[in-house]
């Protein structure tokens, strides 16, 4: 695959215009190691989520998953460590806190940015 292709779908995946299960799938044949990020992940993304998520264009679910397709590559570079951070936080809610409005509301909030 060329890099412009991966690139593409990385894209779609950090802006997730696309359904969960079809990135999933867009995913699958794309290690998660690569030698350079091709697409900045920054607040605005998880913003646009969270938003999302409380306008109830997505549910818990389908945050946790995007979250962890997105934590581990190395195709994508976090614009700093509070966003990496989220994902994490986001992509193990067994292990923090349930995904539901009042995180959205929460991680939206000016003071937790």
């Amino acid at each position: 695959m060329r890099e412009e292709e991966r690139r593409s779908i990385i894209h779609s995946l950090v802006e997730l215009d696309r359904p969960v299960a079809e990135l999933e799938m867009l995913l699958a044949p794309l290690p998660w190691d690569y030698p350079k990020p091709l697409v900045r992940l920054t607040y605005d993304h998880i913003r646009s989520v969270l938003l999302r998520l409380l306008a109830e264009n997505l549910d818990a679910k389908d945050v946790e998953e995007w979250a962890d397709l997105v934590e581990m590559r190395d195709d994508i570079e976090f614009a700093d460590e509070r966003t990496q951070e989220v994902i994490h936080m986001l992509s193990t809610p067994q292990i923090h806190f349930p995904i539901d409005d009042q995180l959205a509301q929460l991680l939206l909030s000016p003071f937790s940015n």
